[in-house]
């Protein structure tokens, strides 16, 4: 649970100081964070064991495409201080989703795909 307290608030630090320096980085970087169903979803692709722990280096794998054409947008509109917040804000992010995605998976019940019938069809 600590780490969960010092991963949040390294978040909002970090999202503190985006906001101080420009409303537009801050704005950026919500729009373009990473929602943890997409990388359920594409690890639940990719894994073959639904039920083991996801390691940061899967996450990392798993987002560094979308962080990568994220950064070279952000390149275009931001300086180079306002890129460094923006690589804080990834680095903890892959975090957050790791932790995220292991808590999901420890829970009484994993979510799984299935195909469920739809009434009618």
């Amino acid at each position: 649970m600590a780490e969960i307290d010092e991963l949040l608030i390294a978040m909002r630090r970090v999202i503190e100081n985006a906001r101080l320096l420009s409303t537009e980085l801050c704005d950026f970087i919500i729009a373009e964070s990473m929602p943890i169903a997409e990388v359920m979803s594409d690890w639940f692709d990719q894994c073959q064991s639904k039920d083991r722990p996801i390691s940061e280096q899967a996450i990392v794998r798993l987002v560094e495409q979308r962080q990568t054409a994220t950064r070279i947008k952000a390149s275009r509109l931001f300086s180079g201080i306002e890129l460094a917040i923006l690589d804080d804000w990834q680095a903890l992010e892959v975090k957050a989703l790791a932790l995220s995605l292991n808590a999901l998976l420890k829970a009484p019940y994993v979510f799984r795909r299935t195909r469920t019938p739809i009434p009618g069809n």
